[in-house]
């Protein structure tokens, strides 16, 4: 691809820098120094992440190409021809995907862990799979014979299913009968099984089934059986009819269930499977070789690789680290005291979340808390911010919370919570309509000695326990009359819409946030046009506004140098002689999802920091309630700019993004010492409890 500053091809295609940082994640399951059990559990998130890029992101794209010939995306690319090169490049993927896959097998076999199917089962093994099948399998299968009597199954979005043939002869001819079996999603995908060898041997449950097909369907008598692995993804759109005798509720609820029932986006097939059978599946799917019809290995779903057994050997995995105790709030009676001496700021998966759900449980119980507001995008199952929310409501304080429901492949779970905190007596709403409510807040409120306090939440993560302990995110905690006076507006917001409130501190979408920021840029550009040092570093997990990246290019041409880490995609080209040659974009993938959000602009000497929950892309900008908060405290700045150093000195997960998006490590720089950051960051909070 020829660049020129005034050329067409100023932007990356967004679905293929999407498909380039998952080939981040695909590098971090075949980097030697990953530990084995989590290479797979990283082949595993490279499966997930490209289910969830086929249901929502292939879909959009399908749809859009129905409109016409000429459809392009937002960023002008022809949406025909994106989906050309998105197949190319899912092949090309896959095809090393299995590479890393065969070679993680191999390196288990070294480590005297083996993989084994039926085929390979000893007579020991296959008495334990018939066992375990007869205890634990067979009541959850519901073999479809096909026929013409029988319509082809309703195949689930997401599900496996093994495509079985029956040969079966008699007196008159020889034929094949076809059925359908699904595997069942609640069973463990792998079985640790007994061996008379030395070593531990683990089997997909699909093998197990493979094994006992023949007792399945022992009233065929077939004389040879064959089976073969078939998936399909659905177009996860959610249809949102306007009736409006319906809740919000019922009718999210009801667009969940049609989900079940979208288009076909990609159907995966067993490479090995007979021709015969994969026109008779693709006849009743109704597919054709254009839409996306993949060839793949004997095993599909490996996202399940995520659950791969750890097996007891620790020295496979990662090196447990605890999350831990922020110094400020250790071992203290009441952790909204210390809230109000000074500003807190938490860094997960660092520090423990469970300090955000001990400020929730004091808040419960103690008699000067009058009202806890929230808002919840994602929690987590039987979440401790929900219990401690469902008990705050029963000891008398007033509890409002504001819930998404639209929060993708969330909604039931949101549903359900929504139910759970209403039937507890709290405040539930749903937030602005027409707008997703991404923000990270909530409020405490106490009257103490006849006066009001606030302490208010601004974050860059969700209220998510167990995703705390993997997304690198932050967390201010802060009693600042300023801040927590307008985290009290946006509440009222949300209640009352039609009600637009003036922010000073906080910068919120859709109304401030492109508007502050690009201020701010030009703020640079305007120092830098003046000889003066220019600066920005922006760091967030998706780059692809284009009027937000055109402004950087101009910073970029007057002189303002700017870094840049994007975890995501990045549609940003750097290094463009007369456009973009100061500017740098590097990826850092490793342990821990990197998911905050930090800007910082250097204002001549004394830069402004902001955490945000907000990525640079269109719908976060302009159609979405999300919040970014300046960072006061020059402690906490000073906290900021260390994990900043860090990652922009990382040598060992660093990627550079460029134009070709090749992801080529940033080794070798620096110096000789090896600079990890999410490891170093760890280390330098482990030292301030000392």
């Amino acid at each position: 691809m020829t660049i020129t500053p005034q050329g067409p091809n100023r932007f990356i295609n967004r679905e293929l820098s999407w498909l380039a940082f998952n080939h981040r994640v695909l590098q971090e399951a075949s980097h030697p120094a990953t530990p084995l059990i989590e290479r797979l559990r990283f082949l595993g998130i490279f499966s997930n992440n490209l289910d969830e890029f086929f249901r929502v992101r292939v879909a959009n794209l399908q749809r859009a190409a129905m409109v016409g010939n000429k459809t392009t995306t937002t960023l002008g690319f022809d949406v025909k021809e994106t989906l050309v090169h998105v197949s190319q490049k899912v092949v090309e993927l896959q095809e090393e995907y299995d590479r890393v896959f065969n070679q993680a097998i191999l390196d288990l076999e070294k480590e005297n862990i083996h993989m084994v199917d039926e085929s390979q089962f000893t007579p020991v093994q296959k008495e334990f799979s018939s066992n375990y099948f007869k205890r634990k399998i067979r009541t959850h299968l519901v073999p479809i014979m096909m026929g013409p009597k029988v319509s082809f199954p309703d195949l689930r979005d997401g599900s496996l299913y093994l495509a079985v043939g029956l040969k079966v002869s008699t007196k008159a001819r020889s034929s094949v009968r076809y059925a359908i079996i699904e595997i069942p999603r609640h069973l463990p995908r792998f079985v640790v099984i007994p061996s008379d060898e030395a070593g531990q041997f683990v089997t997909f449950i699909d093998d197990i089934i493979r094994q006992e097909l023949y007792r399945i369907f022992s009233l065929f008598q077939p004389e040879h059986i064959f089976a073969h692995a078939i998936k399909v993804t659905r177009d996860a759109e959610i249809d949102m009819d306007d009736d409006l005798s319906h809740s919000l509720m019922e009718k999210m609820s009801r667009g969940v269930r049609r989900r079940r029932e979208g288009d076909f986006v990609r159907f995966l097939y067993d490479q090995t499977m007979p021709l015969e059978m994969l026109k008779m599946i693709k006849e009743n799917l109704s597919l054709t070789d254009s839409e996306n019809v993949i060839s793949g290995s004997r095993y599909h779903n490996k996202k399940d690789l995520m659950g791969f057994p750890t097996l007891g050997r620790m020295d496979l995995t990662y090196q447990r680290k605890e999350p831990l105790s922020h110094p400020m709030l250790k071992r203290k009676s009441s952790l909204l005291d210390q809230i109000m001496k000074r500003d807190v700021m938490l860094q997960y998966p660092y520090h423990q979340f469970g300090h955000v759900v001990d400020i929730m449980r004091e808040s419960a119980i103690d008699p000067s808390v009058e009202s806890i507001k929230i808002n919840l995008y994602r929690v987590a199952h039987n979440s401790q911010i929900i219990n401690a929310l469902v008990n705050a409501s029963r000891n008398g304080k007033s509890v409002h919370v504001v819930i998404e429901l639209a929060a993708r492949f969330d909604e039931q779970h949101n549903i359900k919570v929504s139910s759970l905190l209403q039937e507890a007596g709290a405040v539930v709403e749903f937030g602005v309509p027409g707008l997703k409510v991404h923000s990270k807040l909530f409020l405490i409120t106490r009257i103490r000695n006849r006066k009001k306090e606030m302490v208010a939440h601004i974050g860059t993560g969700n209220f998510h326990e167990e995703t705390a302990t993997v997304f690198s995110d932050f967390a201010i905690l802060t009693s600042n009359p300023g801040i927590t006076s307008e985290v009290e507006k946006l509440f009222r917001f949300f209640s009352h819409n039609y009600e637009r409130p003036m922010f000073r501190h906080l910068v919120v979408s859709p109304y401030s946030t492109r508007r502050k920021f690009s201020q701010l840029i030009q703020r640079e550009v305007d120092f830098a046009k003046e000889g003066k040092p220019a600066r920005m570093i922006l760091k967030l997990n998706n780059l692809v506004d284009a009027d937000m990246i055109e402004k950087l290019y101009v910073a970029s041409q007057a002189g303002v140098r700017i870094d840049l880490i994007i975890r995501g995609i990045c549609s940003l080209i750097p290094g463009v002689k007369g456009m973009s040659e100061n500017i740098r974009v590097r990826s850092v993938i490793g342990r821990y999802l990197d998911h905050a959000r930090i800007l910082v602009f250097g204002n001549d000497g004394s830069p402004d920091y902001y955490l945000s929950s907000a990525d640079w892309m269109t719908r976060n900008l302009d159609r979405r309630v999300e919040v970014s908060v300046p960072v006061l405290d020059p402690l906490l700045q000073s906290d900021i700019a260390t994990y900043l150093d860090l990652q922009l000195r990382d040598n060992v997960k660093a990627r550079k993004l460029d134009a070709r998006m090749q992801n080529s490590f940033e080794g070798g720089k620096h110096g000789k010492g090896t600079i990890d950051s999410q490891a170093m960051m760890y280390e330098e909070y482990l030292k301030r409890l000392d």
